[in-house]
């Protein structure tokens, strides 16, 4: 995929969606910005044997239970979701 493409997110960031449908990086401090109506994490699964960050948590996928791994350092007042739940493919880890 292209530098910029509008189809990869990186973790950590907040994303919005255009009228035309395109994710874009949302700023917290930009005006209009609120708050994810989802928090997407990654699988358990997803991750190779012992790639799993170290100080990572984990809790339950709120819509097909799957284990999840998540930053515990962060707060967003959203479900948790899975990338597979949310239709997002999971990239490799490198």
């Amino acid at each position: 995929m292209a530098k910029g493409d509008h189809r990869v997110v990186h973790g950590g960031g907040f994303y919005g969606i255009t009228e035309t449908g395109r994710m874009v990086p949302v700023g917290q401090d930009e005006p209009g910005f609120r708050a994810p109506d989802l928090w997407i994490c990654r699988r358990v699964a997803d991750f190779r044997s012992g790639q799993i960050p170290e100080g990572a948590a984990f809790a339950p996928c709120t819509r097909c239970a799957a284990h999840l791994v998540y930053n515990p350092k962060r707060t967003v007042d959203a479900p948790k979701v899975c990338l597979q739940c949310a239709h997002i493919d999971p990239l490799p880890i490198r």
